[in-house]
């Protein structure tokens, strides 16, 4: 993809998974969320809670909300990974810490024999970085507070995809100073 063309011009998908724990190879996503836009306008967005055939943790509860009452006969892995598959395709991918969904992306394929996704990435977190140098925190909902954008339900997939598009969105308006940001000043 050429990296000089306009961030506006693409179309770009903030994804966020909730899981069982932190480690992508022991535990399981439970819930998928994603925003699909160009030039700051939504035109789609991806949302499911998976079964992930064992009990969540009280911790990941605690910090998601999301309890084996709200996964138990939701549709596996399996049965969701192509549908966010074919929503993502052909999009530039972003997350805050995006090394951490993109684990639990690449060992989701792997479990469920999916080709790996070859999109390009975009961390926030880093994104976030370049724009405001200096932070004490650089979590998603620390920046969120930061930049005053409304709050939402934190650590719910769809909700924390829809503050990383937003805080996107603020990186690229504050590193664009005057003109059009291009897709090489946003990639790490």
């Amino acid at each position: 993809m050429d990296r000089s063309i306009s961030v506006s011009q693409l179309t770009m998908v903030a994804f966020d998974f909730e899981t069982t724990g932190l480690s992508p190879e022991r535990d399981e996503i439970v819930e998928f969320g994603a925003i699909k836009f160009i030039d700051g306008k939504i035109v789609g967005q991806f949302e499911s809670l998976i079964d992930p055939l064992r009990s969540i943790p009280a911790d990941a509860s605690r910090i998601s909300g999301i309890d084996d009452s709200m996964v138990k006969g939701k549709p596996r892995l399996a049965e969701i990974l192509p549908g966010f598959m074919a929503f993502i395709q052909d999009s530039v991918l972003m997350a805050h810490n995006a090394g951490f969904d993109l684990g639990f992306l690449r060992v989701g394929c792997t479990r469920v024999g999916h080709a790996l996704p070859q999109n390009l990435v975009i961390d926030t977190q880093i994104l976030a970085r370049k724009a405001w140098p200096g932070q004490k925190s650089y979590s998603l909902q620390n920046l969120v507070a930061m930049l005053q954008i409304p709050p939402n339900k934190a650590h719910r997939a769809l909700d924390d995809s829809l503050m990383c598009m937003k805080l996107f969105l603020a990186c690229a308006d504050r590193l664009s100073f005057m003109g059009d940001i291009q897709l090489r000043d946003v990639l790490d």
